[in-house]
Formats: C-alpha cells, structure tokens, sequence
C-alpha cells in the first residue's frame, strides 16, 4: 500500500515537474528564432508518449469486455492527432511552410474526433443505466451552453469570414467537432463517479476538454490573425497530453490490479 502511494505520487510529482518547465520554457522561448521547431518537437513527443501509453492500456485491456472497444477508438484518436502533430511538424520545419492550415496535418487532427467520440459514446451507453437523472440534466445542460456559446463567438465570424471555401470549412469542421468532444467529455465526468477506473476517466474527460477548448482558440486565433507557432495558448493543449496520459497510466494501474 505504501508503495502504491509512494508510486501515485512520483507519477504526479513527475507530470507537474514536465508541465512547470514546459510553461517556463514556452515563454522563455517567445524570441528565440528557433521557436516553432522547439514547440513542434514538444507537441510531438506529447501525442506520441500519450499514443504510447494508450497502446499499453489496449494491449493490457484487449477487447475483453464491455471497455475493450472504448479503449480502442481513444487509442485510434490518441495516434492521429499524434500523426497530426508529426505532420504539422514535418510541414514547418522541413517544407518552411509557416502556420500550415489547412494542410494533410487537418486530416489527422479533424479524422481523430470520430473515433474518439465513438469511444466515449459507447463508454456511456456501457453505464447508461447507472446515470442519475439529476446528473444527466446537469451534464447535457453544461454540455448545450458550450457548444451554443462556441456558436455565438466563432461559427458565427467563421462563416461570415472571407476565406477560400476549403479553409471555411474546416474552421467550422473543428469548433463544431471540438463541441461535441467537449459536450461528450463533461457528460462523463457529471455522471461518472466511484469504481476503480474513475480516476482515470477524470484525466481522460479532462485531457479532452483542454484539447477541444484548445482548438477553439487556435480557430479564434487564426481568424483574428495573432496566433503564431509557440503561442502560449499551446500550453493548453499540452496539459490536455498531460491529463491524457495521467488517466492512461492511470488505467493500467488499475487493470494490473
């Protein structure tokens, strides 16, 4: 028992030690030249380790029972978006393609919302009859209010803007993915609560959130024309990886047991 302890928290000890000096580096790094390829590596080794650690879940978990699949379309989406930070990566620091959106890159990130939200789906539909009423209003009220107020602040601008239809629509493809994401992530953290695995599921939903709200940003920011690659809001994104691979690691502590 102390050992498990002394092992919960190194491992959160650990993710606040990377989160402080990956914020302090983040705005140390606001005039260095090479800003964009550092920040780029950061994003990539994030998606990738948490890529990793939710293979290692799905090779532990397997498709045993009713969470084999749910681990699976997280694992699917986990590894696009790490394939999309590659690619992003690859465009700006090999092709000198600054800020490259739309690109092959959009493919990746846009493509990782369906598996992804399949996952949590079904995720809910295994303990949809366990759900409190109460705790059903409340999330789908919560869930509704977000997404009408993205409607409100960015679909909105984002339709009326002036730029080619290809980048339309995939600045209204994500705030709309990214609503739905966050709208399926609170429902899940109101109404999920006790058991082994809910701890888990708190990073995992939180991670979600901070990824979806993020993309809502880079949208704003790309529409007011003051996002840059290396911007701080990036940091938001990165503790969404954080928050992901806590609740992965988190699972296999918990399967192992």
């Amino acid at each position: 028992m102390g050992i498990l302890r002394e092992d919960q928290r190194a491992k959160y000890v650990f993710a606040i030690v990377i989160a402080a000096l990956v914020s302090v580096a983040y705005f140390w790094w606001q005039s260095w030249q090479a800003l964009a390829v550092a920040t780029d590596c950061v994003y990539v080794l994030a998606s990738g380790f948490c890529s990793l650690l939710a293979f290692l879940v799905v090779r532990r978990w397997g498709f045993r029972g009713k969470l084999g699949a749910v681990h699976f379309g997280l694992l699917v989406g986990i590894f696009f978006w790490f394939l999309g930070d590659l690619s992003w990566t690859v465009y700006e620091t090999v092709l000198r393609i600054p800020i490259p959106y739309p690109s092959f890159a959009d493919v990746f990130y846009l493509g990782a919302y369906i598996p992804i939200a399949v996952g949590l789906v079904l995720f809910l539909r295994t303990f949809w009859s366990g759900i409190d009423r109460k705790a059903f209003i409340g999330g789908l009220s919560l869930g509704l209010f977000f997404f009408l107020l993205t409607c409100i602040v960015l679909i909105g601008p984002l339709v009326m803007s002036s730029e080619d239809l290809l980048t339309k629509f995939f600045d209204v493809a994500y705030p709309v993915a990214d609503s739905i994401l966050i709208v399926l992530s609170i429902f899940v953290l109101v109404n999920f609560k006790g058991g082994k695995i809910a701890v888990a599921w708190v990073w995992i939903c939180l991670g979600l959130f901070l990824a979806g709200l993020y993309d809502i940003m880079f949208g704003l920011g790309t529409l007011q024309g003051w996002y840059y690659s290396g911007h701080p809001i990036e940091l938001v994104q990165f503790y969404g990886y954080i928050c992901l691979g806590l609740g992965f690691y988190e699972q296999r502590g918990v399967l192992s047991t």
